[in-house]
């Protein structure tokens, strides 16, 4: 695949990516029954999709140009719609479960024992708190097994 297809793949991909991340961030914002705002995943998404426009733009493309068998429109905004659909139908990078099936497996294995009684406490406490105050939990102690040296 010459380099230009390559490109407008993989910024499609990061775009789609961010798209999803966003929606995302705002469906966990509404499940804790919070109002969404604009965040740094909205700022990224827009971004993606305007670097996305700029590059079908700058390629200067010729009319029939074709990406798996499928021309691109001349209207960039249309182009990229197509550009994402493309990316997320023909990702080639293989099974991600492939190269971490090792770590799937031994994360599966940790969390297959039964609850013991003093998480079942745990499980129960943090069952009784408001979600922001369960969610912020959860953040600092998934930040402390990252770093556990803070």
């Amino acid at each position: 695949m010459d380099p230009t297809r390559s490109m407008l793949l993989a910024l499609a991909r990061h775009a789609d990516e961010a798209r999803l991340r966003c929606h995302a961030e705002r469906a966990a914002v509404r499940a804790r029954g919070e109002t969404p705002a604009r965040s740094e995943a909205h700022a990224y998404h827009v971004q993606a999709n305007l670097c996305l426009i700029t590059a079908i733009g700058a390629a200067d493309l010729p009319p029939n140009f074709r990406i798996y068998d499928i021309s691109l429109s001349r209207d960039p905004l249309a182009a990229a719609e197509q550009l994402r659909q493309i990316a997320n139908a023909y990702d080639h990078s293989g099974p991600i479960e492939a190269a971490h099936e090792a770590a799937r497996l031994a994360y599966k294995a940790a969390f297959a024992e039964p609850v013991t009684a003093q998480e079942q406490q745990y499980v129960d406490l943090l069952a009784d708190l408001p979600a922001a105050r369960r969610d912020k939990i959860v953040d600092l102690a998934e930040q402390r097994a990252r770093h556990p040296e803070a």
